[in-house]
């Protein structure tokens, strides 16, 4: 099992078979594999409209933590992942980009 440990918060690690093929600027990056099926990160604003797509964020502690990276050239509220088995599910978090901060939903 290869394991590349990811320093978006709370720290964890992301696991891929031996076999698996690395590539990108640090070799790290698991799209180089034909068997890498990213989620995709949808981000609406306070309307509920769709404002940002990607697939390029590994996992959702990062999609949470571009919310500032996206915020440069749109208004995001919220995030959903759509994930490759075709689930969909709205992270429990706002943003607000006056503050720039991610809360849990449970806290507003």
């Amino acid at each position: 099992m290869q394991i590349i440990e990811c320093h978006y918060d709370p720290p964890h690690v992301h696991e891929f078979p031996d076999d698996w093929v690395f590539g990108g600027a640090n070799g790290l990056h698991p799209a180089g594999d034909p068997r890498y099926r990213p989620t995709t990160y949808i981000y609406y604003d306070s309307r509920f409209e769709m404002v940002h797509l990607t697939q390029e964020f590994l996992c959702d502690d990062e999609a949470l933590d571009k919310f500032t990276k996206v915020a440069q050239y749109c208004d995001p509220y919220v995030v959903e992942a759509k994930r490759p088995d075709g689930t969909k599910e709205m992270l429990p978090y706002t943003y607000s980009k006056s503050e720039d901060t991610v809360r849990p939903l449970a806290s507003i």
